[in-house]
């Protein structure tokens, strides 16, 4: 009888040891890095641009209030924050921008919050230059009224750079 207690408790230990190895984050390379951010390391300035799919008076106030609220989040993490206006792509980098595709109509108030991050790199496509992409991640917004949406808008800008400030501090 204890010998079989001895190789249950052997074989649990066995299965524990095999779960806590199997348990570790499987978006972690084996350097223990995030690959998705590899591309981000020591990045310490970003221009900024937020756009919306529909240019409407009041989508101006929204795209003002996203962009402030990335700039906090990055003056919070010691990263500068730019302003994009009237610069070429080229002098632009790296870009991080925050695109809201809105969806609107009757009973409906959905929107995609779409972040990305562009860098020097250029790559050529169709015979044009074009700055490579080099990380990018989406949440969706849903609200009952126009300033739900407005608001769940606000909040999902801010976790994806709350996650991509998250992702660049794990490189440091």
């Amino acid at each position: 009888m204890r010998s079989y207690a001895f190789a249950l408790l052997a074989t649990l230990a066995a299965v524990a040891a095999v779960a806590g190895f199997a348990q570790a984050d499987p978006g972690r390379a084996a350097g223990g890095e995030d690959k998705s951010f590899a591309k981000l390391r020591g990045i310490t300035v970003f221009f900024i641009d937020v756009t919306t799919s529909e240019n409407r008076p009041e989508d101006g106030d929204l795209r003002t209030e996203i962009r402030d609220a990335m700039e906090l989040e990055m003056r919070r993490s010691n990263i500068v924050p730019k302003s994009v206006d009237g610069l070429p792509p080229e002098a632009t980098t790296p870009l991080l921008s925050i695109e809201v595709r809105l969806d609107r109509g009757l009973g409906r108030y959905n929107a995609d919050v779409i972040l990305s991050v562009r860098d020097n790199a250029t790559i050529t496509r169709n015979k044009e230059a074009v700055l490579a992409q080099s990380y990018a991640s989406a949440k969706r917004a849903m609200g009952t009224s126009e300033a739900t949406l407005n608001r769940e808008i606000k909040a999902r800008g801010r976790e994806l750079v709350q996650e991509l400030l998250a992702g660049i501090k794990t490189l440091k």
